[in-house]
């Protein structure tokens, strides 16, 4: 079995939602953050419940996530 860092599972976990969810990028590093800190590994279904909206069956439980869908609240930057 293949020894995986947090890190790498982070990012793992991270590809696979932003590949399988309509969730923007920014919001599916943060889902894959707290997954990892809740120990999972893998992720088995992905069922879309509603617009942004998802349960995920995982191999340590399942979770519901909830995205929004507003705009950053970062207009620019500027370098000064």
């Amino acid at each position: 079995m293949k020894n995986t860092t947090p890190i790498s599972t982070q990012n793992s976990l991270f590809k696979l939602l932003l590949e399988a969810t309509e969730i923007d990028a920014i919001q599916c590093r943060y889902v894959a953050f707290r997954l990892t800190e809740n120990s999972v590994k893998t992720i088995i279904i992905i069922e879309r419940i509603d617009k942004l909206k998802y349960t995920l069956k995982t191999d340590n439980g399942n979770y519901l996530v909830e995205a929004t869908d507003l705009p950053l609240p970062i207009s620019r930057v500027v370098s000064l």
